[in-house]
């Protein structure tokens, strides 16, 4: 084998490697979730549970895609996951403009974007979320919530979903396979955490 093989081999099974473990911590986390019937979970123990989703999807994708990583911060990917969902910004990040929500969110497809398009879409992600939930941030959710808030959300998800393949041709970060895998499934595991504290309302009736 030439050396581009062995490279596009190491390539491959490095990414590979990500996507496994990404998957086994997503699997872990769903078991952990599963509470019993009685014991109802609160909106901050469900926000708790997408921003655990979301921090290891950052971190996941920062490993995958260091050019990223190297736009924000010289530090390696777990320490700037940390600096962001554990620092002092307060959610608003000089580097996307400090954008939040759907805002932050249109930089990743903003094809003239140069900056860490990996930090909009958290940001953006994380954001919506605690809005919907009514929190100022992820720790000071309210124990009773708006219920069109949170179901609007998960179709906002939802379009993201269909939005992010066809953002594939401008955006190079989202080009890889493996990339559209990770964001999709962490997206569906929310969408379906938020749809369960709903189990008599239609589809419909979230207004997609």
């Amino acid at each position: 084998m030439n050396g581009w093989g062995v490279l596009l081999s190491a390539s491959v099974l490095m990414i590979c490697s990500v996507v496994v473990s990404h998957a086994q911590a997503q699997a872990a986390k769903k078991t952990q979730a599963v509470a019993p019937a009685s014991q109802a979970q609160t909106p901050k123990q469900v926000m708790s549970q997408h921003t655990d989703d979301l921090r290891t999807l950052m971190q996941t994708l920062y490993e995958l895609h260091p050019e990223e990583l190297a736009k924000s911060t010289q530090v390696g990917a777990r320490e700037m996951t940390e600096w962001v969902f554990d620092g002092k910004a307060g959610w608003k990040f000089d580097a996307i403009r400090r954008t939040q929500q759907a805002e932050a969110i249109a930089l990743v497809f903003d094809p003239e974007y140069t900056g860490d398009r990996i930090l909009a879409l958290v940001v953006g992600l994380e954001t919506l979320l605690f809005h919907a939930y009514g929190g100022k941030n992820e720790y000071e959710i309210p124990t009773h919530v708006d219920d069109k808030s949170v179901a609007q959300v998960a179709c906002q998800l939802q379009s993201l979903q269909k939005q992010l393949p066809a953002g594939a041709t401008q955006v190079s970060v989202l080009n890889q396979a493996a990339t559209q895998q990770l964001i999709q499934q962490t997206l569906q595991t929310i969408i379906q955490r938020i749809r369960g504290k709903y189990p008599s309302q239609r589809a419909e009736d979230f207004n997609c």
